[in-house]
């Protein structure tokens, strides 16, 4: 069983890698791979190195950080609210996120957007948090309070549409999501979320695994439920809000990820967890790489 752990995580690590360099090769000017090697190892006599090392290298990055941060916190939901179909976009967390993100947008606020995002995607969690409690965290109940939550938001963000014309186009791409335009900036906001929180949800996967057997058998292995949750969570939030803030309001990774790490290692979390990641920057690098030649 180890060795075909083992195997799963190199293959995927070798798809990583694979995938982000085809992600240097192609764009509005596609190279080969002799430039590509030429730009990173002779950046002083390479005419491309200004295109690989200001341009894709960093949109390269935001994709799989982005993707890593997506996908474990989809992870983290599914195991702690026992819901195959929470995620980010399910739980409204990342509406949420985009709605004040929008919000300053359109207020033309100076603070940081990831700081307002932030407070989206905590006012969002903490609401779904407060509203499935009564009723044991149950399926049904998630959804609903989930998807109620995330029309919420999305109507707010329609409002901000109709009411600011003038920064339609900025909304727009928080809608959509999207990792086109994003250089070093966003590379340095991002990148201490990432690695402070995906390291701590590795440490606390355990944690995430006797949640997954219940409340009750939790309290029994001498558990602080609620306070277990909330700190859960809150990482996930975290890891939501700030990728939201930077690429704008994308999904699909954070339910689908695990998914497939579940299917792939089974339902330990010290081996869904990291390996959702890798999958979670797989998928949105292919993603990136078809709408950048086929789309």
């Amino acid at each position: 069983m180890k060795s075909k752990n083992t195997l799963i995580f190199t293959i995927n690590i070798i798809m990583l890698v694979l995938v982000s360099f085809i992600s240097l090769l192609f764009g509005s000017k596609i190279l080969n791979i002799t430039d590509v090697f030429n730009a990173i190892f002779n950046n002083s006599t390479s005419k491309y190195s200004f295109i690989i090392f200001e341009y894709r290298i960093p949109r390269l990055l935001i994709c799989i950080m982005v993707g890593m941060s997506l996908a474990v916190a989809g992870a983290i939901f599914q195991g702690v609210l026992r819901n195959a179909l929470a995620s980010t976009d399910v739980l409204g967390i990342g509406k949420g996120a985009g709605f004040f993100a929008c919000m300053a947008i359109s207020l033309g606020l100076k603070e940081p957007i990831s700081l307002w995002a932030m407070v989206g995607g905590l006012l969002a969690g903490t609401i779904i948090y407060i509203l499935t409690k009564k009723t044991n965290f149950k399926n049904t109940s998630i959804v609903i309070m989930g998807i109620a939550i995330s029309a919420l938001f999305d109507a707010g963000i329609q409002y901000l549409n109709i009411s600011n014309s003038e920064n339609i186009q900025t909304i727009l791409l928080w809608l959509t999501g999207s990792v086109w335009g994003r250089y070093w900036n966003e590379v340095k906001v991002l990148t201490p979320y990432v690695v402070i929180f995906i390291p701590l949800a590795i440490v606390l996967a355990h944690k995430v695994d006797i949640l997954s057997l219940g409340d009750n058998i939790a309290i029994n292995l001498g558990e602080k439920v609620s306070l277990l949750k909330v700190g859960l969570l809150l990482i996930g939030i975290i890891l939501t809000t700030s990728s939201v803030s930077v690429s704008g309001t994308i999904g699909f990774v954070g339910l689908v990820a695990p998914h497939i790490a579940k299917n792939l290692v089974g339902y330990k979390h010290i081996l869904v967890i990291p390996l959702s990641g890798l999958i979670g920057a797989i998928l949105l690098i292919t993603a990136d790489i078809i709408g950048r030649t086929i789309i």
